[in-house]
């Protein structure tokens, strides 16, 4: 349904690469551009994970306003005789590093977008190119084997359940959530299935920071939030799900707030497994 497909984007123009490195959305490298209208002028930042509708921008966007697009780097419009067919507003073509062209609709919180590859070889596969799927690290040292102790490495594939339905949470290399923001807008989250990576995609919007209202199992519709547990960190609620360890289920708890990392087992499940700490941290 949802793939992690992060898409690395040049000026067609200049050439230049639109990325930016320093401004994270989505937990990874944005698309950064000029963006105006008559009244306004500003830079913005898109998640580069297709799919997903995240923004970072220094003004208040306008919903349904077409706005225009330039380059950072050579200042010259980015613009086609394209138009959306949802809304007609136009549509702004970027190119893809490796071959292709991904074109997005100009006006304000319109979902149109589309990606058109000149080779499919040249998509980048986040997670299948960087991370293996071992399960389980058994665990070598003595301290280790004397207190039978499993260790989840970072980067370890989780098998994610619903401690309700018990039906699997992963699909096509994603943990997958039904989630509700603020406005009541009901779409999928979908988060990174590998210990201590934090990348996630949304298709409703998540303001950066921002704590998501209800999480729900995808498959039963039941909400996943805990009355008796919150963040380690910020104390935002936490959602709660079942993993697949060595031995049995065990409880995994991850915080709703947007950015935030913290995760946890429960106590009782703590005394037999362990999660290696991460660079993320």
């Amino acid at each position: 349904m949802y793939s992690y497909v992060s898409l690395k984007t040049e000026c067609p123009h200049c050439g230049k690469s639109v990325m930016d490195k320093k401004k994270l959305v989505d937990e990874i490298p944005s698309i950064k551009m000029i963006i105006k209208s008559d009244q306004t002028e500003g830079v913005i930042n898109f998640s580069a994970f297709y799919g997903s509708h995240n923004y970072l921008t220094d003004f208040d966007v306008e919903k349904d306003k077409v706005y225009q697009f330039s380059c950072l780097h050579c200042k010259t419009e980015i613009s086609s005789e394209d138009t959306c067919e949802v809304c007609s507003a136009p549509l702004i073509p970027l190119n893809l590093k490796g071959g292709g062209v991904i074109r997005f609709c100009s006006r304000a919180f319109c979902r149109k977008h589309s990606v058109i590859f000149e080779d499919l070889s040249s998509v980048h596969n986040y997670f299948q190119e960087t991370y293996d799927e071992n399960i389980i690290h058994v665990p070598q040292t003595p301290q280790e084997a004397k207190d039978h102790i499993e260790l989840i490495k970072s980067g370890t594939f989780l098998r994610i359940y619903c401690p309700h339905c018990q039906k699997s949470n992963i699909e096509k290399g994603s943990a997958i959530f039904w989630i509700i923001n603020e406005q009541n807008e009901a779409g999928y989250l979908m988060l990174s299935p590998y210990l201590n990576v934090f990348t996630s995609k949304y298709s409703v919007f998540i303001p950066e920071g921002a704590v998501i209202k209800d999480v729900q199992c995808p498959q039963c519709k039941t909400s996943l939030l805990l009355d008796d547990i919150k963040c380690g960190d910020c104390e935002a609620p936490a959602v709660g799900v079942s993993l697949a360890a060595l031995r049995k289920l065990i409880d995994f708890y991850f915080c709703t707030k947007k950015g935030c990392h913290w995760h946890s087992l429960s106590e009782e499940d703590l005394r037999f497994v362990s999660l290696e700490d991460s660079d993320y941290w």
